[in-house]
């Protein structure tokens, strides 16, 4: 627990810190632990007192008419938290790494090469973020770049800010930025993966060790274990088999054989921090999303996993109106396309759009939907749904994304035919995939040999693609002839930057993986280069005429 002091707390600056010390409050509020981090407050755990973290006002009890906002304004508005002001505030979905602004130019690289010159950039340090030692961001690299707690490296120009007490700039320069050519010139290659691998994240009060230490009492005999509950963000509280979530408040209890306290945990507003995979952002888990997402004006990352929404087109109105919202997935079989292709414009900042799976099997909506993307400006991955509408766009779908001049991954199943996939090749003839690394139109089985023929002697000018698959179904395997094979070796000499070759469930003979073999020899990528394919017979295939 946070003892009361006097003065700015710069450990408090954290709203997520501020939130995790909630987990002990057991005083009854009008007020949600959300409300009173939000407003700058932390429990100091001395019988209800809450702090603000910048101005050190107290506040004992709580009031039904207004919220802790309120009351923070009455008592202290000249609160430079409550005024905007720089205080280092880190809300709860920011971020560590940052946009940069400016380029370093030329000379000042060459200046900031010397240390001391980066330790002198550092005069105007923010006051809240004085426990993180200049000389250790100076050393590590890092120049300040004079807004709020934002440093930038001379070298790699990676941003990062956000910066709390203790932090190791050098794990966090390696943990994001591991190709700096600096941070390896000091770091042999051992220590940046160390570094990385002890990378820890944002904080997640899910994991805290005051919810597991809130356990120490809880009977062996349980049917539900200690680790699955903390991991749903609940804490024991002491009673029968009563746990709370530490940040909706919500009570569960009568555990049974088979209970999933993920599921289990479905109270409505519920906010809750969680990891998404490997890589440390911010997502929300969700059961009644709407007010969760109009109180996030800083969502970056939207994922849904669900068989059945009710309201779905209020969840996409809420949604598009978060206008940093970044990336946005969804799994299941909720998906309604039509209130989807409607607000898709609005979703300015989008830069990866995951729909794989999802079904549009209207044509009039997937014409809509093609016309949408070509709006998206920022986009960089586009993994598209199914369904028979998506097939009969496909062209238009296609057509449409040379105006995607981010674009890095592409991704179609089951939608393309001989027609679409060489409008592919046409697209890139015109200069468009530029950025394109990723092109996948695996499981297209509309595809016939003819057409990969067409695609492979079309195709051209991706200067980018890193990685092509072409991949089938086991039980749609397909057997192909020497000119095409040829066709793909020629290609492949013609696409630089390829590394991947994926092309499951073709019938390759000895002499198509000799020619392959041999293409590969003169790549310009040859020593990294992979082939993967599904079978290799011991002889050409016979391709059986069809009977007239």
């Amino acid at each position: 627990i946070e003892k009361m002091q006097k003065g700015f707390n710069s450990r408090m600056r954290s709203e997520a810190k501020r939130l995790k010390t909630f987990v002990a409050y057991n005083t009854f509020s009008s007020w949600t632990p959300q409300e009173m981090a939000e407003a700058g407050f932390y429990f100091t755990g001395t019988k209800s007192g809450i702090q603000c973290f910048c101005c050190s006002l107290i506040l004992f009890g709580t009031s039904l008419q207004s919220p802790p906002m309120e009351h923070h304004k009455k008592f202290h508005p000249d609160c430079e938290f409550l005024l905007g002001k720089d205080t280092g505030n880190i809300a709860k979905y920011d971020i560590r790494v940052q946009n940069p602004e400016h380029t370093l130019r030329r000379d000042n690289k060459a200046r900031y090469q010397e240390e001391k010159a980066r330790l002198e950039s550092f005069k105007n340090w923010p006051f809240y973020a004085q426990g993180t030692s200049p000389r250790e961001l100076s050393a590590a690299g890092f120049v300040f770049t004079g807004k709020c707690d934002t440093v930038q490296c001379f070298s790699c120009g990676g941003c990062l800010g956000n910066w709390e007490d203790d932090d190791d700039p050098w794990k966090e320069h390696a943990k994001w930025f591991p190709k700096c050519e600096f941070l390896q010139s000091k770091k042999s290659l051992e220590e940046i993966t160390q570094y990385i691998q002890s990378y820890e994240g944002f904080d997640n009060s899910n994991t805290d060790s005051s919810n597991i230490k809130s356990f120490k009492y809880w009977r062996p005999s349980s049917p539900v274990g200690a680790a699955a509950l903390v991991k749903a963000g609940l804490f024991y509280t002491g009673k029968s088999d009563i746990v709370q979530c530490f940040s909706c408040r919500g009570y569960l209890h009568e555990w049974q054989e088979g209970d999933d306290p993920l599921e289990e945990h479905s109270l409505p507003m519920c906010l809750i921090l969680t990891k998404k995979d490997e890589s440390f952002f911010h997502s929300i888990a969700l059961t009644a999303p709407f007010p969760s997402i109009q109180n996030s004006p800083n969502l970056q990352v939207f994922h849904l996993k669900c068989n059945s929404f009710l309201d779905f087109e209020s969840l996409v109105t809420a949604l598009a109106s978060r206008k940093k919202l970044e990336e946005i997935k969804f799994s299941g079989q909720f998906f309604e396309a039509n209130p989807f292709v409607i607000l898709l414009p609005n979703f300015i900042s989008l830069k990866i759009l995951n729909l794989g799976l999802q079904y549009n099997p209207d044509k009039e909506t997937a014409e809509k939907f093609a016309y949408a993307l070509g709006s998206l400006n920022n986009l960089e991955e586009l993994i598209l749904p199914i369904g028979d509408g998506i097939h009969q766009m496909a062209k238009l779908i296609v057509q449409q994304c040379q105006h995607l001049q981010c674009l890095q991954v592409l991704q179609f199943f089951q939608t393309l035919d001989d027609g679409s996939v060489v409008e592919i090749a046409k697209v890139a003839i015109n200069r468009g995939f530029q950025k394109l690394k990723h092109l996948n139109f695996s499981l297209n089985h509309k595809i016939t040999e003819e057409g990969y023929r067409n695609f492979f002697q079309t195709l051209d000018n991706l200067p980018n693609l890193q990685e092509l698959t072409v991949s089938r179904h086991f039980k749609e395997c397909i057997k192909v002839q020497a000119t095409t094979v040829k066709s793909l070796s020629q290609r492949v000499l013609r696409l630089p930057s390829l590394m991947k070759l994926n092309m499951l469930s073709w019938l390759l003979d000895a002499e198509d993986i000799t020619l392959l073999t041999a293409t590969i020899k003169k790549h310009p990528q040859s020593k990294h280069f992979t082939l993967s394919w599904k079978w290799i017979l011991p002889f050409s295939p016979i391709i059986q005429e069809p009977i007239s």
